[in-house]
């Protein structure tokens, strides 16, 4: 096996952004704690260990999509709406908890599940195994973006 440059690059901004967004979350805590939520929220420590799963298995995907998979003729756009993805996801904390625009992160989250759709869709047709890495980040958005709608409502 050859080591390349981006075995490196790749989980370190896959790290960076699961920081990044784990940062805005924390900055709005203290906020979050005097929201009414639904019963069926999950503990801060069942979403802390779903988002290290998805983050790890996202960093899987990517890595065997840029390396086995990089003359494909929508690797361009899979990787752009991977970066997409990051800064959605990003923003989506930066909306919800530092900004606490719960309808503006709803419309984010919807965003969020339509790329993360798109990516399943677009790797499948070369890569199922990849494309399989990101169904546990595809079914989480889509119970997120249903968490987020019923926050806004609660609140």
């Amino acid at each position: 096996m050859k080591l390349r440059f981006n075995y490196f690059i790749i989980p370190l901004l896959v790290i960076i952004t699961g920081s990044a967004a784990s940062y805005f979350a924390e900055s709005g805590i203290v906020w979050y704690n005097t929201l009414n939520l639904p019963e069926w929220t999950p503990s801060s420590s069942v979403i802390m260990t779903a988002w290290t799963v998805i983050f790890a298995l996202c960093c899987v995907s990517i890595l065997i999509v840029w390396n086995k998979y990089s003359r494909e003729k929508h690797f361009g756009l899979i990787i752009g709406l991977f970066i997409l993805n990051a800064i959605i996801n990003v923003g989506w904390n930066i909306l919800f908890f530092t900004n606490q625009q719960l309808a503006l992160a709803f419309f984010q989250a919807i965003l969020l599940t339509f790329n993360v759709i798109l990516l399943v869709v677009l790797i499948w047709r070369f890569c199922p195994f990849a494309a399989t890495c990101l169904l546990p980040y595809s079914i989480w958005v889509i119970f997120s973006t249903i968490l987020t709608l019923n926050v806004w409502i609660l609140n």
